[in-house]
């Protein structure tokens, strides 16, 4: 259907020059379609390089702090929220950081189960390989320390990473990694270590 635009000169109705200029129903929605999958299709690629960035480093930082099922679950929890709120998020100043508290609140939320003995024996590729013994000792460590001893020595991140993430100071995150490797020296009894 050709759609007419009238010219000053025109003597209709005004009636008759909405009719006339008028555009089906079907081709507007059609067109509402079309720019909706437009950018969907943007947006999913554009969330779809966030996840492939972030989510290897936000599930370390939740499996060490809840464990690898509660871990996981937060990571899931976490990413679906920012796949509903990508709007906001892409806003944040530092996402990582903000999805860690989401997965925080989320395993607040589903209620945190006791931290296993067997906390890091998951099928991961990505599980640090610890020793039988470190294990327990890990699990009595308080989560701070845990989630910050776990970060750095058995994942690789800086401790200027694990602050970022944690939205605390660098100094915090030593002094926590200070206290955490005392406590496991004591408990594993290691003296004189490197």
């Amino acid at each position: 259907m050709a759609v007419t635009k009238p010219y000053q000169g025109d003597e209709r109705s005004s009636a008759e020059v909405d009719r006339s200029f008028s555009i089906p129903v079907a081709d507007w929605s059609s067109w509402w379609v079309l720019l909706l999958m437009a950018m969907s299709a943007r947006t999913e690629g554009a969330f779809a390089a966030f996840v492939r960035e972030v989510e290897p480093r936000l599930r370390q930082a939740l499996v060490a702090t809840y464990g690898p099922v509660d871990g996981r679950e937060a990571t899931v929890d976490a990413l679906s929220w920012a796949w509903e709120h990508w709007d906001r998020l892409r806003d944040v100043r530092n996402p990582s950081g903000y999805l860690y508290r989401v997965g925080q609140s989320a395993v607040r939320r589903f209620g945190s189960r006791p931290l296993p003995v067997s906390v890091f024996r998951a099928t991961d590729v990505a599980s640090p390989d610890l020793s039988p013994e470190l294990v327990p000792a890990l699990a009595r460590l308080s989560s701070q320390q845990r989630t910050v001893v776990l970060l750095v020595h058995a994942y690789g991140w800086s401790q200027a990473d694990v602050a970022t993430l944690l939205e605390i100071n660098a100094s915090t995150v030593r002094e926590h990694m200070n206290r955490a490797i005392a406590r496991l020296r004591d408990e594993l009894e290691v003296r004189n270590a490197c």
